[in-house]
Order: structure tokens, then C-alpha cells, then sequence
């Protein structure tokens, strides 16, 4: 058979097989009848036959710094003695593996291998015997080769050996898709992270380096032979078992299992260490990055050769699904193959009772079975019973959980300096010039805290500080906050039938939705009036899409209204942003845009940090010329140098990965798949919002709200490993807000399983 490589043929010159023919005859005593070109990466192959009928693979390298390195690997190839096939390096008639000659003004290599026969792995129907056989032979190939010493190998650093992930950074701009270089970043870190500060602990040697389904023969039900020793290098060797076990995997269904056949066979020959099968995950992960990313650079040469992405679609199906099955349920499974011992995972109920027993009950769980989280990842969250949860509802993680910029900005920052804002540093001024890059002219002060909530109170404090006004007026069902203040001025809290009720100096305004615009001109008198009667209003505090009211536009015109009224009276509009900012309802960066105003301070929290704890309150000039003349603001934290880094690595990836206009098109393709599934059950009422920041209130048999419904489908959700929660007055509508980098194919998903819900509450409750 003829060796299929997946790298690229590079045209360095040509040679024509007369040529070539001449040259073997001259240094190797080899009589050629025929001679067939193969494909090669920075080398050219060719398949000949003797006169004898012997056949040899012909390796030929232009120029001399190879030499050192091709005949490290022919004394290993020499050395290495196994029960499977190898190819034998063929000494010159002057006793070289490796005869360098003139050719045509360069100097050319050649070296001739014995060929190997048999079927290539890629050409069969795998089996679970031979995905163990093979592993089996990569175990015996490792042992055999750890016998092996090469200084030589040891000391080569280059694109194909796992360790290299600063070259591959390079690299990954290269890479077409979006969600493939996302991805591709976040295991790259994960590799620096877990795997190269163990590599000690784990046995090492020479290693093949690419057991592809190229490189693999196979006759009957078994391995028979191991061909291209080119990209041999010097590590772990569990690189060897991570890399067989990716493509044994790569074409297949079912990832887990086909790999742990392999992962079976190796195992029986070498056993592992819990800690090494928990690695294997990224080490898997990290092999098929590599593979993308030199893809990806060898396209950007030729591309117009179609080996250079041969392996492409079957590597980027497996990255994107390997985040969605995650660490937890690779390592039970992994484990479970290999009958070791699994940790059994907390138990539910003692964890309960341990977070009961220290914390107020006050603090609330969601869903009628708690999750317990171990780790996360993107749009993805992963429990300690191996389960892997599609997160469409936490939108704190704004541009996913953990992201790899994210981290590593913050890690850079803590490991440099923390302190807080008395001192002078650049990240401040950085991060607050930045921020303020994305307000119109007259937003130009930022004060940091620590949290939306903290923003809201400070927001109050300035506007009664500045207009002497102590009232405030806020929007029906509004939220702001967790403080006294905060409280004070959400509706959605103190309303609440536990809550403290409407202060005296709050005054509630009623919420106007897009089905009242043709009643606003109407209403609008009795507005007016309220506002004027109360006098001293200081501000208005109010959200654009209202979340804890159900993802609640407000009525076209409404905002505009109330701000113009509230100046005229001698009052601020503060927009609050904390849960609808930074590019989340995907048609502007900030959802009051959407109205057209500009408020006089705006509110920031949540996903400023990415999940680490940051608010601040953007205001005019005058504002804050005129607070300063007041007590001394200070926040021991807000504006740290970690947040400030933090925070810019926030906007960096927000820009790098277009994150506001991902949110727009996969928000409108969200919303217009709900829209198609409200045509098919009538308790849908309505699908309101904007971007990723969707609500979906449902109704029951009499059109009244059903929280009953979307009780069951929230906690349906959850069971099918799909996170959403309810909100609204009635705690009957359905959100949706998931971090930005969220996927059509995440949607896809999120729609059919709601789907499936309501058809199966519906079937067991209604009929």
C-alpha cells in the first residue's frame, strides 16, 4: 500500500526519477525497474521496486541540517527490535544511513527504508480488539524505546512535539473559525496550566510522535507494523497513548469509547497513574490543537494542497465535542474502562448540610436538585459526577467561563502587583481610558467598586449628593442590588411579599412594555404628574430590558420621556447596564443605546470581571466634579490592578472575538427559533429581548401566568444537562442569557429540549 501522509508537499525543486534511479544505483547498489512518488511534508517519498522485486521507500531532503537528525533516526529505527513491523533503515555502499550529494547546485539527502507491508489503519473497520491491540503495541513501542538514548532527540524543539505551545499561539490566528480558535486557546492554556508542570512525574522517553491511521498497518484483527519515525521526539510517555487514542477516536461517534479500547490495550502492558489518565484528557485535547494549528499555518503556505487539511474536519468535530464531554466525564470513563477505583463524588446531601450548617438559608439554590460544580469551561460547566451542563444562563461569565485571556491576564497582573487606588499605576488609567472608549463624549469619569450592586449604591449617593434631591423614582418590578440602598430603590424586592415595601422618597413608576406604545401619549399625563407631585426627585434608576421583570423592553419612546422629564424637574437618569452591557443584547454595546439617550451616569457590574467580582459608575464630568467636593470616595478594592486587567482582557476579547455581533446573530437566530417553537404550543404567551438576553413567558390553559410550567421545564432542562432559569413577578417566564461565545448549535439544542419539555409536561399534566 502507499503511504497517505497528512502533511503538505513542499516544492523545493524536482528531480526526475532517472535521476533518482542514478543515485541509488551510485550509493546504495540498487537496481530500480520502478519508482512511484509518494506524498511528504518537507521531504519528497518515493516507492520503488528492484530488479529483485525488493521494495524500499526513498526519502529525499533538500539541503544539510537535517543530517544530524535523519541519522538519529535511522540508529534508533536500526536498534529498535519489535514483534510488529518497522522500517529498516538500508546503509549506503559507504556505510551511511544518510548519503548527502550535489544535486543541481543543492545539496541533496537521501535515505532508503525497507517497506512495510500492509493495510493502513484508515483503510479497515476498526474493532475493539484491534483499538486494544494497537494500544497494546504502543505501550511495548514506548518500553522499547525508553531502552533507547539519543541526545539528539532529546534536544529537538519544533512544531510537532507537544511541549511547543508558544509556537502554536502563533499560529492560532490562522484558523478560520472563530469557536475552533476560541477553543483552541482556552486547551492551549489548559496544557501550560496542568500538564507541563507534572511532566516530571511521568515516565519519559523517545517517543514515535504520530501514531495516525496513516503511520498504523494492520493485518487480520491486529496491529502489524509502525511506519514514519519522522516526527520522533523526547517527552512523556503518555504523549505517545494521548496521540493514539485522538485517531483511533478522531472519525468516529462515540470519542470515549473507542479511545478507552485503546487506552485498555496500553494499559495492560503499562498501567497508569490516576493522576496520568486525569492528564490524558488535555493531553488528547492538546494533540488535536496542534494538528489544527500546523493545518492551519500549512494552508496559509499552499493552499491550494489538500493535504494540508486532510485531518482538519475530523480533528475540529472531536476539540468542539471534547469540551462538551469535559475533564470529569473523561476521567470517570477512562477510569471505569480500567476497573480502577473512581473517587465517589461528594455526597449531595452532606454538602447540603455542610453549606446549611455554616451559611443562612437566605442564600438560595436554584433547581430542585442543587448542582455541585467542580469546573467550568466556556459555555460549559462540569459536576463532580462527570456531567457536562450547557450553561445558557449565566451571564456573569460574559465571554465564558474561564477564558484563557481572562486567566492569564489576571494571573500576569496577581503575580506583578495588587494593591489599591492611593498609588499610582498604569493599569488603572489604562483600563479606565479603555472603558471609556465605548461611551458617548460626555460619560467621560469612571468610579470602580466591587460589584453592580455597590455601583447602585454609590450611583444614589452621588445623584443626592449632586442635585440635594433625596427621592428617587424607579421602574415597576426594576432590580439594582443587594444593599439597604439597592433594596430600596428594586421594586422586584421590596414588593416582594417578604420585603420591606415602598419607602416614602420612592416614587414607582409603571412599567410601559412594547405593547403599550400605542397607550403611552395616554398615559403619559398621569406619568408627568406623579413625578411633579412628588418634587425633589433627585433620579431615575432604571434598566433598558428589565431582567428580574422577564427580559422586559421598555416601550419605544418611554425612556426618552422619563429622561427629559426628570432633567427638566432637576434630576439624573442613571442607566443601569449590569446585566445588559458590554455587547450582550447585540445590536449596541450598551442596551440604552437602543432608546437613543445618553444617560447622566451608567451602572456596571457582573460581566465586567468574567466571573471576578467588579462595578463601577460612569458619569459627566460635572457629576463628578461636583462629588468631590463631598467625603472622599475609596474602594479598598474597586480598581485594583488585577480587576483593571481583568477587566481590559474582557474588552480585548470582546473585540478580538466580535463578541457583540456573535451576540446579535446568534441572539436573532435564538429568538427566531423560539419564535417557530411558540407555533407549536400555545402556553408560549411571548419570546421578548434582545441578543443573548431572552425571556420566554408561558401561560397556562386560561392565559394566566404559569410559574407551574416553567418550574418543571427549568428543572426538565437541568435534568437534560441544559441550564436556564425563571424570573418574572410570577417567576413564569423562561431566560435565557448565556455567556457570549454561545453557538447556534447550543441553541439548536436549548430549543429541542424546551420543546420536548412542554411536549412532555403537557402529555403528564394537561391531558
Amino acid at each position: 500500500m502507499i503511504n497517505l501522509c497528512f502533511d503538505i508537499l513542499k516544492d523545493k525543486g524536482s528531480m526526475k526519477k532517472s535521476q533518482l534511479e542514478t543515485l541509488l544505483a551510485q550509493y546504495f547498489n540498487l537496481s530500480v525497474v520502478q519508482c512511484i512518488q509518494l506524498n511528504g511534508y518537507d521531504n519528497k517519498n518515493f516507492l520503488i521496486v528492484t530488479a529483485t522485486q525488493e521494495k524500499f521507500i526513498v526519502k529525499t531532503y533538500q539541503g544539510h541540517l537535517l543530517l544530524p537528525l535523519l541519522e538519529e533516526e535511522s540508529k534508533i529505527l536500526a536498534q529498535l527490535t519489535l514483534e510488529i513491523k518497522l522500517p529498516k533503515p538500508k546503509k549506503s555502499i559507504h556505510g551511511n544511513w544518510v548519503e548527502q550529494v550535489s544535486q543541481e547546485h543543492e545539496q541533496l539527502l537521501i535515505r532508503v527504508l525497507s517497506y512495510v507491508e500492509g493495510e493502513f489503519l484508515a483503510e479497515v473497520k476498526v474493532t475493539e480488539e484491534l483499538a486494544e491491540s494497537i494500544g497494546s503495541q504502543i505501550a511495548l513501542m514506548s518500553i522499547g524505546l525508553a531502552k533507547l538514548e539519543s541526545s539528539q532527540i532529546q534536544k529537538r524543539k519544533w512544531e510537532w512535539h507537544l511541549n511547543a505551545t508558544d509556537e502554536l499561539r502563533k499560529k492560532i490566528g490562522l484558523i478560520e473559525k472563530l469557536e475552533v480558535r476560541r477553543v483552541v486557546s482556552y486547551y492551549i492554556h489548559c496544557f501550560e496550566q496542568f500538564v507541563k508542570p507534572q511532566q516530571d512525574q511521568f515516565p519519559k522517553g523517545i517517543l514515535h510522535n504520530d501514531f495516525n491511521e496513516h503511520n498504523l498497518l494492520v493485518k487480520g484483527n491486529k496491529i502489524s507494523g509502525v511506519i514514519d519515525f519522522g516526527d520522533v521526539a523526547y517527552g512523556p510517555r503518555i504523549y505517545d497513548l494521548a496521540i493514539g487514542m485522538v485517531y483511533i477516536a478522531y472519525d468516529k461517534d462515540d470519542y470515549l469509547y473507542w479511545s478507552a479500547n485503546l487506552l485498555l490495550g496500553y494499559h495492560k502492558i503499562t498501567p497508569l497513574e490516576k493522576h496520568e489518565i486525569r492528564l490524558l484528557f488535555y493531553v488528547m485535547a492538546m494533540r488535536l490543537c496542534m494538528s489544527l494549528c500546523n493545518s492551519a499555518a500549512a494552508k496559509a503556505l499552499q493552499p491550494q494542497n489538500s493535504y494540508a487539511s486532510i485531518s482538519e474536519t475530523n480533528a475540529e468535530n472531536m476539540l468542539l465535542k471534547w469540551l462538551a464531554i469535559g475533564p470529569e466525564k473523561a476521567t470517570h470513563y477512562f477510569s471505569q474502562t480500567l476497573e480502577l477505583d473512581v473517587a465517589s463524588p461528594p455526597e449531595l446531601k452532606k454538602t447540603l448540610a455542610t453549606r446549611h450548617s455554616l451559611l443562612s438559608n437566605a442564600l438560595s439554590l436554584s433547581y430542585e436538585q442543587p448542582l455541585h460544580i467542580k469546573s467550568a469551561a466556556l459555555q460549559y460547566m462540569y459536576d463532580y459526577q462527570g456531567n457536562t451542563y450547557l450553561d445558557a444562563y449565566n451571564n456573569i461569565p460574559h465571554v465564558g467561563h474561564n477564558h484563557p485571556t481572562v486567566v492569564e491576564a489576571a494571573q500576569k497582573q496577581m503575580a506583578k502587583l495588587n494593591t489599591n487606588t492611593r498609588y499610582l499605576y498604569d493599569e488603572l488609567h489604562q483600563y479606565a481610558e479603555h472603558l471609556l472608549s465605548y461611551f458617548p463624549q460626555e460619560l467621560n469619569k469612571v468610579f470602580f467598586v466591587n460589584s453592580g450592586s455597590e455601583a447602585s449604591d454609590l450611583a444614589i449617593r452621588m445623584a443626592r449628593y449632586c442635585t440635594k434631591k433625596k427621592k428617587i423614582a424607579v421602574m415597576q418590578h426594576g432590580y439594582h442590588g443587594h444593599t439597604q440602598t439597592g433594596i430600596e430603590v428594586s421594586d422586584y424586592k421590596f414588593s416582594h411579599p417578604k420585603g420591606i415595601g415602598q419607602e416614602a422618597h420612592i416614587v414607582k413608576l409603571p412599567l410601559l412594555t412594547p405593547h403599550d406604545e400605542d397607550q403611552l401619549a395616554k398615559k403619559w399625563t398621569t406619568i408627568e404628574n406623579l413625578i411633579e407631585e412628588q418634587r425633589e426627585v433627585g433620579a431615575l434608576i432604571s434598566e433598558s430590558i428589565l431582567g428580574c421583570a422577564g427580559q422586559v423592553p421598555l416601550a419605544k419612546g418611554y425612556l426618552n420621556k422619563l429622561y427629559e422629564k426628570i432633567r427638566t424637574s432637576g434630576g439624573l437618569c442613571i442607566a443601569d447596564e449590569v446585566q445588559t452591557g458590554f455587547g450582550r443584547v447585540g445590536t449596541h454595546f450598551w442596551a440604552y443605546e437602543q432608546h437613543h439617550v445618553v444617560p447622566d451616569m451608567v451602572i456596571l457590574g457582573k460581566p465586567m470581571g468574567n466571573g471576578h467580582p467588579m462595578g463601577a459608575v460612569v458619569c459627566t464630568e460635572n457629576i463628578a466634579a461636583q462629588f468631590s467636593q463631598g467625603v472622599e470616595f475609596f474602594s479598598s478594592f474597586g480598581g485594583n490592578p488585577v480587576s483593571c486587567a481583568i477587566g481590559s482582557a474582557v474588552l480585548k476579547t470582546i473585540e478580538e472575538e466580535d463578541l457583540q455581533n456573535q451576540a446579535r446573530i446568534t441572539g436573532d437566530y435564538f429568538k427566531k427559533a423560539l419564535e417557530t417553537l411558540q407555533q407549536k404550543h400555545k402556553c408560549i404567551s411571548e419570546i421578548r429581548g434582545s441578543g443573548l438576553f431572552l425571556g420566554i413567558e408561558l401561560l397556562d390553559q386560561d392565559r394566566k401566568e404559569d410559574s407551574n410550567r416553567a418550574h418543571f421545564i427549568k428543572n426538565y432542562l437541568r435534568q437534560k444537562h441544559i441550564l436556564i432559569g425563571t424570573d418574572g413577578p410570577y417567576n413564569n417566564v423562561l431566560k435565557s442569557k448565556p455567556p457570549l461565545c454561545f453557538t447556534k448549535a447550543n441553541v439548536d439544542r436549548v430549543v429541542t429540549i424546551i420543546d420536548k419539555g412542554l411536549a412532555h409536561y403537557q402529555n403528564e399534566f394537561e391531558n
